[in-house]
């Protein structure tokens, strides 16, 4: 009785996790990359505290507020001539 399957199958698995270790380096080489890249743009960014929100999406949900009251109200008024 031969292991060959088992043998085939060590085989791939030690493959595939030599493919996933490599490309587990390149993720880590890119977050580093990217670590570099946010620590010189920090300086020139304002970041909002959290809980706060930035002055583009307190608008859009003005926007969001104000077009679901006109969605209501048009909901209303055709029910009343429906109804």
């Amino acid at each position: 009785m031969t292991n060959t399957g088992y043998n085939l199958a060590f085989e791939q698995a030690t493959e595939e996790r030599a493919e996933i270790r490599v490309k587990i380096e390149q993720l880590l080489a890119r977050g580093e990359m990217l670590d570099k890249l946010l620590e010189c743009l920090a300086p020139f960014i304002s970041v909002p505290k959290p809980g706060e929100e930035t002055a583009p999406a307190a608008e859009e949900h003005a926007a969001v507020a104000v077009h679901e009251g006109e969605h209501h109200e048009n909901h209303e008024h055709q029910e009343q001539h429906h109804g």
